[in-house]
């Protein structure tokens, strides 16, 4: 493995899932960054615009949702990014949309099956059986959101038997945890790799356009542009 990734499951390992498990050593946030974990009502935020199926993209910069500088430039998601990159590199994805196989088998070399269920509360579920990995997608959502869930989900299988915890939920913050924004970004990477985001950029310069060349969530898009400064 190599020392990056070893880097980025020891710190997964060392936090309760719920708070940046480097605050107190993040150089971004000691030298004055925007931290995430410091604003945590930004994670329902966040959460309530990637649920967002129809923004207006027309005009991207009229969003009156800001990305912090956390996710773009902090060390965990720069480990995460990598992490994502080297599934791409591996991959070779040579096509788009993404296809939704291109990770089969978890960390511990289970294959992942997928199931589709009419979930009432969640977009996805993972449960570990004796042979395999099940993924639960929500029936209900659009193809988009759910090839979305399935790599935030498979970034939790990969998780698991490198970091411990490898999430947690609580009753005061069901969901928006800090490792379900890893899980997120994790999905955002693999789904719209930055080569190809900045190419068809160039190409479209339309940001619905762009949602479904990559087949996804249209809020996937913005944050995309924004992460990479094109808009």
């Amino acid at each position: 493995m190599p020392r990056w990734e070893s880097e980025l499951w020891s710190y997964l390992s060392s936090g309760d899932g719920i708070r940046c498990p480097i605050y107190e050593s993040c150089q971004l946030r000691l030298q004055g960054g925007w931290c995430l974990s410091d604003h945590e009502e930004y994670y329902q935020l966040m959460n309530e615009f990637l649920d967002d199926e129809a923004p207006d993209l027309t005009e991207p910069s009229s969003i009156k949702f800001e990305s912090p500088a956390c996710p773009n430039s902090g060390r965990i998601f720069e480990l995460v990014r990598r992490l994502a990159i080297k599934y791409q590199i591996e991959a070779g994805i040579d096509r788009l949309p993404v296809p939704p196989d291109l990770i089969t088998h978890g960390s511990d070399n289970l294959p992942i099956e997928v199931r589709q269920v009419p979930l009432k509360a969640h977009h996805g579920a993972i449960w570990r059986l004796s042979d395999c990995w099940v993924v639960q997608l929500n029936s209900n959502d659009t193809a988009a959101r759910q090839r979305f869930t399935l790599y935030h989900e498979i970034f939790h299988i990969l998780a698991h038997d490198k970091a411990t915890p490898v999430f947690k939920k609580t009753a005061s913050s069901p969901e928006g945890s800090f490792n379900e924004l890893l899980a997120d970004h994790f999905a955002a990477i693999i789904l719209m790799p930055e080569n190809l985001v900045r190419k068809k950029w160039a190409e479209v310069k339309d940001a619905n356009r762009m949602a479904a060349i990559f087949n996804v969530p249209k809020p996937l898009v913005w944050f995309a542009l924004k992460h990479l400064s094109l808009i």
